[in-house]
């Protein structure tokens, strides 16, 4: 039969065993101390005695199994009430060895042995009451002695009453301390509950997410896939490519939003990371400006670098994340300069690199100041209305300049413009580390097979990579797919990760086990959620590549690219 105090007398002899050598240490002090009062004698019979007690209770009593029993109980009893009766021994032969200097000294060490048995109790009353038995005698028994020494029987009633008052307020304070550690224990529980709900919490948010931009990111490669088709599409006339590239622009602002949303997602989770890769800083800056100069000219404003021989040479650091920085920047800068231009101004200090961008729009108060970087904030009450955005890119850049090693920091004066500086160390790299990530380009005879169970996708796959003659073959599902895959050879295997019944992952996990043609085929994963994890799972499933939705067309003709180069790498990754 389970007793209720079981748990806390485990947990109380547990303790006791995790405070064995500061306690011994003690004990030997103790013994120190009262040499001169009892004698080398009894002072080394005492720490003996007293420490193969210790010795024993740390070897029988480790678990709590070791007093589930019946018999182990009272073994464990018996054993703390003979550490006390053992440790308070100590006062009797001081007050027997020196009258009533000896009473004085024992009188404080049996003080001591109580608030040690409240210490070292916690919760379990059967603890508490097993080792204040041996104490509550021997004060009884200091009183006699007080009696008998003073020869006055009123002093030993005081020394008694005053006995029965400390064990009384002990007993007070035990239960205190019982108390708080119950409530402590309760608010650790409460505290891990919480975080369980707030995980859970997440784990449903961050699925969510991936669900919801999973199925925008369908409609929204095929709007940039249409347009991009219509735009290119021989003699259409000026009009028709203009509401192409009007539609372009649509579908390319709904995505960048839809990717803030999910940066934001990836933020709160802790799952944004940054890579370290070879890249020409110059290049960057200038594909970078060269993109919102039509934008500057559109507006009637200039835009201009200074300072771009500070970053003449090759450095290490993550592009895509310096490029969505920059590109913020530059979006906020031209979206509120309705007269003169931008400015980004390069400065470098070692390998510490700064990039200003000065507007010379409205500026910034204080205020505004303050609230910037703060998620769905945004300058003022009517930004949102005049200029649209979601108050996200301020947040998520400076978020991605401190995952960088560095920061985003804003200065500006009302009236007088704006001044954005971004800061990130860059070390010094070869040229050559990153002259083998450049893709080839597409050739003809290239066989794709795409598995996705969206038609739109599909289609919208189809209008990007027809156009370079490339042969592709279509599969509603995974089970399709690896009909497909047992009987004809492809090049390259564009795999939508969440599909319903067969998903990508286990559909090329059966495919590389498989023996089929196809066995080595490099597989690009398409999905529109980009953490870790999730990645690390198409990685462990056999795929090779990676393609974001929704499709950006040259961001697509890369993947699979990149997926044909390293023919060899990939078949031996995989084999």
């Amino acid at each position: 039969m389970d007793i209720p105090d079981t748990p806390d007398l485990a947990r109380t002899l547990s303790a006791r065993r995790e405070s064995l050598r500061p306690n011994l240490i003690f004990t030997l002090v103790y013994a120190l101390c009262f040499t001169p009062v009892v004698g080398w004698g009894a002072s080394g019979a005492w720490l003996v005695a007293y420490g193969l007690l210790q010795g024993a209770e740390h070897l029988l009593f480790g678990a709590e199994r070791a007093v589930s029993r019946p018999s182990g109980r009272r073994v464990a009893l018996l054993l703390l009430a003979l550490n006390s009766t053992v440790f308070g021994s100590l006062a009797i032969a001081a007050i027997l060895a020196r009258g009533p200097w000896g009473l004085v000294c024992g009188g404080l060490f049996l003080g001591v042995g109580v608030l040690k048995t409240v210490v070292t109790s916690q919760k379990s009353r059967a603890a508490y009451a097993a080792s204040m038995a041996p104490y509550g005698v021997y004060l009884l028994a200091t009183a006699i002695f007080a009696w008998r020494l003073s020869g006055a029987s009123f002093f030993g009633v005081a020394i008694g009453m005053i006995s029965v008052l400390l064990v009384f307020s002990s007993t007070l304070l035990w239960r205190s301390a019982a108390d708080a550690l119950e409530a402590q224990r309760e608010a650790r529980e409460e505290a891990e509950e919480g975080r369980r709900v707030a995980e859970a919490a997440v784990d449903a948010k961050s699925a969510f997410i991936a669900m919801v931009s999973h199925e925008l990111r369908t409609p929204i490669s095929a709007i940039l896939a249409g347009a991009e088709a219509i735009g290119r599409r021989p003699g259409a006339e000026a009009a028709l490519r203009s509401e192409a590239e009007l539609i372009g622009q649509s579908g390319r602002m709904m995505r960048s939003l839809l990717n803030d949303l999910l940066d934001l997602a990836k933020m709160e989770a802790g799952a944004m990371r940054i890579e370290t890769v070879a890249f020409d800083p110059t290049a960057l800056i200038n594909d970078t400006c060269a993109f919102w100069r039509a934008e500057a000219a559109r507006k009637g404003l200039t835009l201009s670098v200074e300072g771009l021989e500070h970053v003449a040479a090759w450095r290490r650091g993550d592009p895509t994340r310096l490029r969505q920085v920059l590109n913020n920047l530059f979006s906020n800068a031209l979206k509120f300069t309705e007269a003169g231009g931008v400015i980004l101004a390069l400065d470098r200090d070692g390998d510490h690199f700064a990039f200003c961008v000065a507007d010379s729009g409205p500026g910034l108060t204080p205020a505004q100041l303050e609230r910037l970087f703060t998620p769905f904030e945004q300058g003022s009450a009517s930004t949102a209305r005049t200029h649209g955005g979601t108050g996200l890119g301020l947040s998520i850049s400076r978020h991605l300049a401190q995952l960088m090693g560095g920061d985003l920091t804003a200065d500006g004066v009302p009236g007088q413009g704006a001044i954005f500086t971004l800061t990130v160390p860059l070390e010094l790299a070869e040229p050559a580390e990153a002259s083998a990530q450049e893709a080839p380009e597409l050739t003809a005879a290239i066989r794709v097979l795409v598995v996705d169970d969206h038609e739109i996708n599909r289609r919208a796959v189809a209008l990007m990579l027809e156009p370079f003659g490339i042969e592709l073959t279509e599969a509603a599902s995974g089970d399709e797919a690896l009909a497909l895959s047992a009987t004809a050879a492809f090049d390259v295997i564009l795999m939508d990760v969440y599909m319903p019944g067969l998903d990508g992952r286990e559909t090329c996990r059966r495919l590389r086990a498989g023996a089929g043609p196809n066995r080595a085929t490099p597989v690009i994963a398409c999905t529109a959620s980009g953490n870790d994890r999730d990645l690390a799972e198409c990685w462990e499933a056999g795929m090779t590549g990676q393609a974001a939705k929704p499709f950006d067309p040259r961001d697509l003709v890369a993947a699979v690219s990149q997926a044909l180069e390293p023919a060899d790498e990939t078949q031996a990754a995989v084999a």
